[in-house]
């Protein structure tokens, strides 16, 4: 059981998920191959490749204890640099001349880091299941109820966190919910939804 729970942790990871949500949403606004490029891979570059390979040295420094970063107070840096990345990566959008859609879902994306890590100074949340409550939430948000089977993927997500004892049944449970519904209310504001 505990390959299959490592299989499924490893495969649901927010640096793998995260892209697959940011490249569904900026589809939505843009269906130019050439424009979905460009803008994804600036979206993914800051929001999500540039934290992961300063969370990689982290690892390989022995200043963290996995890239999933178990401890929460490890977590901090890491999500500032993830939060001043995806910022880097919603002033390279505005430069490049994005459509106002996908600089919403940049200014999401940011907004999304920043207030995982104001939450993370009071609880560790599964950031597993808080990406995917967030882009599920986003997803369906944009392209309608149909989706919403995408939620019930977060049950193998959470039985894998707690089969790997790495979050308790509350830090799976807030982390969902978090996501659910920092997700819904920033693409609210920002009049995505």
């Amino acid at each position: 059981m505990e390959t299959i729970a490592r299989a499924i942790s490893f495969i649901s990871s927010p640096y793998l998920t995260a892209p697959l949500f940011i490249m569904l949403a900026g589809y939505y606004y843009v269906q130019d191959p050439l424009e979905i490029v460009l803008y994804g891979s600036i979206a993914v570059g800051f929001t999500v490749l540039i934290p992961l390979l300063y969370t990689l040295h982290l690892r390989r420094t022995g200043r963290v204890d996995s890239i999933h970063i178990i401890d929460r107070r490890s977590r901090l840096g890491p999500l500032a640099i993830t939060g001043g990345s995806s910022m880097l990566g919603l002033a390279l959008l505005y430069a490049v001349g994005a459509p106002e859609e996908i600089l919403h879902l940049a200014m999401l994306l940011f907004l999304l880091a920043a207030t995982v890590l104001v939450a993370t100074f009071f609880l560790k949340v599964s950031g597993h299941m808080a990406a995917w409550g967030a882009g599920t939430t986003i997803v369906v948000a944009l392209y309608g109820s149909f989706l919403f089977p995408l939620f019930l993927f977060a049950l193998p997500i959470a039985w894998s966190r707690l089969t790997l004892e790495k979050h308790t049944p509350f830090e799976v449970a807030a982390g969902f919910m978090y996501g659910i519904g920092t997700a819904a209310v920033i693409t609210w504001l920002l009049g995505l939804w």
